[in-house]
């Protein structure tokens, strides 16, 4: 198990009422205190089976677990958390040049303290192959000045955050952001699709590390956290292979 450790200054986004804070981190109450967008459930294990017949089956830390699939466009979930598809799209950094077409998130609004530290364990799982590229991101945007704290790739196929490759899974891996000044902030996690429609990314979220059949992943190193950037980045690299629309 490892950590994505994200701490500095502060960019910011959006407008929002925040309540006490984050609340239900664990999913022990289902979805309560957390707004949603597209399939997304409250669940204690999932068998999630890849385009290739690998079957990787994901267990809760306790109980529950939240788990996100995406099947809403990019730019309802972009609007809705306040921010901008492109501030997304700009992190796909798929070296064939993809494009983020469908999603799902989750979200609330907290009232955080300056030093609080944020913390949500992850586990991504790919279904999709190279060169698609179907990133995850942890966002959080401040609510009173109306501007993004910090857009981190938690995970993708072959890109930022921790790239797991065809059919590949992270194991359960650590998000953490400390906060740099008291405030309302959103918090959201994001999974999506890149350069088509099928094949999900599968994102699931928790307050402590559940388990794998078989075993999550062991990662070498962590990767630094891939961030809020202006620029966009790429490279080049395909795999031919042709697939439908849904």
């Amino acid at each position: 198990m490892k950590r994505i450790t994200t701490v500095f200054a502060a960019v910011m986004l959006s407008a929002g009422v925040a309540g006490a804070a984050p609340l239900n981190q664990g999913f022990e109450s289902g979805l309560t205190n957390w707004l949603t967008i597209g399939d997304v459930v409250a669940t204690p294990s999932t068998s999630v089976t890849t385009f290739n017949s690998i079957v990787w089956t994901i267990n809760a830390f306790e109980t529950t677990m939240a788990q996100l699939n995406p099947s809403v466009s990019m730019s309802t979930i972009a609007t809705t958390l306040g921010i901008t598809y492109e501030a997304l799209n700009v992190l796909n950094t798929n070296p064939n040049n993809g494009s983020l077409t469908d999603g799902a998130a989750i979200y609330q609004t907290f009232a955080g303290t300056a030093g609080q530290t944020i913390s949500t364990f992850f586990n991504y799982v790919a279904t999709d192959y190279i060169p698609f590229n179907d990133p995850a991101y942890a966002v959080i945007v401040n609510q009173d000045t109306g501007s993004t704290e910090i857009i981190n790739v938690l995970a993708s196929i072959h890109g930022q955050g921790i790239p797991v490759g065809t059919s590949g899974n992270t194991g359960w891996n650590e998000f953490s952001y400390t906060l740099p000044a008291n405030g309302n902030f959103l918090l959201a996690f994001v999974t999506t699709n890149d350069k088509d429609t099928i094949l999900d990314s599968v994102l699931f979220l928790d307050n402590n590390a559940g388990t794998c059949i078989p075993d999550c992943p062991s990662l070498v190193s962590t990767p630094e956290p891939a961030s809020l950037s202006l620029l966009g980045l790429g490279v080049a690299t395909l795999i031919g292979l042709r697939r439908r629309r849904r």
